[in-house]
């Protein structure tokens, strides 16, 4: 155990990922707190092993992938797993998967 933290870089903007997030922690009933500081928005929630982190942060680009005008949204989102045992971050991983796949849940 001890602390982990993955990246993913999201094509969705950050009000869709932070939307995504809560419906997917609602869906298991998972206690969490919000806290917004400046342009990134922190979510923590208690884990039976431990504690996760999810940070989300806007990611502004100058040029789209598909070439449409203005500039692409998309989003970082950082998770940080602390003292979380390993079946517990896969399967919150997995979860995480599913709701992105499904398009925000």
């Amino acid at each position: 155990m001890g602390e982990k933290t993955i990246q993913w870089n999201l094509g969705f903007p950050p009000d869709e990922v932070i939307a995504g997030l809560e419906k997917l922690l609602a869906g298991v009933s998972a206690v969490y707190t919000r806290e917004e500081r400046d342009a990134e928005v922190g979510v923590r929630v208690p884990l039976a092993s431990g504690s996760l982190t999810l940070t989300v942060r806007p990611l502004l680009t100058s040029v789209s992938p598909f070439n449409f005008q203005g500039p692409s949204r998309r989003t970082l989102l950082l998770m940080t797993f602390s003292e979380v045992d390993t079946q517990e971050e896969e399967t919150f991983l997995r979860r995480l998967t599913l709701a992105f796949l499904r398009v925000g849940g």
